[in-house]
């Protein structure tokens, strides 16, 4: 049995026998990030081939890669469970001589520090990244990496462009998707969403809708890519961020590739590769 099922093994019997601890329980496991994914071995090279440093952001030290030192800057952000060295084909897609790549481990994944964080705190780290590499050419966001960097974006991060791979739009869909890797009945479910909105969000005004994707028009070009068979990151998601951003967005579809794969698809290469282009050419 995986560590994963004996998890929800063990929550299935908390919830029947302990249905407060059971809440509380839920309430831990959906704040956590988990134990640092491994990087891959097809992914090890282009960590290898980075200028490492550090930043701190609410008191954490978050490990933070760059490739290439040229005067234009992308912004790669992961997502939740996720680390920087994802990212490794669309390093070596988007390297110029005239560019500089920045990832990031987020707080509490990969080689970074933090406990129980939140989109805030993914958001916070891309803040201070663009005080020191922004205005960015373009941001890069996959999963929940997206809401941060929307977030960010509302916030003052400037950026030409935005890239959503897999994107999740609504914060309201990282509680569901959770519950039902859970297995939570309805009653741990209401309690799950009383103490998050209690505990960690209760000085943000409407934060279920603030806090997503959705929350108001971008003013930059968004490309929305997403896996028809995302069992992820479902569809419907990139279908409300398409919608929530009419004037500025696209959407690139892709099949059989779910929720990671896509991010090493040469069709999904080229075309972030020809949109960050459209800058090069709407300013000649």
């Amino acid at each position: 049995m995986s560590v994963r099922d004996t998890a929800v093994a063990t929550l299935g019997l908390m919830q029947r026998f302990t249905p407060r601890l059971a809440i509380e329980a839920a309430y831990v496991l959906w704040l956590s990030s988990g134990l640092p994914k491994q990087v891959h071995p097809r992914e090890q090279s282009v960590i290898d081939g980075a200028t490492r440093s550090t930043i701190r952001v609410n008191g954490n030290r978050i490990a933070v890669y760059t490739w290439g030192d040229g005067p234009n800057s992308v912004l790669l952000t992961h997502g939740w469970h996720g680390r920087a060295a994802e990212f490794g084909d669309i390093v070596h897609e988007l390297r110029r001589d005239d560019r500089t790549i920045i990832a990031f481990d987020a707080p509490g994944h990969g080689r970074s520090r933090g406990r129980l964080p939140d989109v805030r705190d993914f958001a916070a780290a891309i803040e201070m990244l663009g005080e020191q590499y922004g205005p960015f050419e373009a941001m890069v966001a996959h999963s929940f990496g997206n809401l941060a960097a929307t977030l960010a974006i509302r916030n003052g991060t400037q950026t030409g462009r935005l890239v959503s791979i897999g994107g999740v739009a609504e914060l309201r869909y990282v509680v569901t998707s959770v519950s039902g890797v859970m297995q939570l009945n309805p009653r741990t479910l209401d309690g799950l969403i009383q103490r998050i909105e209690r505990r960690r969000f209760s000085t943000v005004p409407d934060f279920w809708n603030s806090l997503s994707a959705t929350a108001a028009p971008l003013d930059v070009p968004l490309l929305i890519i997403h896996d028809r068979d995302d069992t992820w990151v479902p569809y419907g998601q990139a279908e409300l961020l398409a919608a929530a951003h009419p004037e500025n967005s696209r959407t690139l579809l892709t099949s059989g590739l779910n929720h990671h794969r896509v991010m090493r698809d040469q069709q999904v290469l080229d075309a972030i590769s020809r949109f960050l282009g459209e800058a090069d050419t709407s300013a000649a």
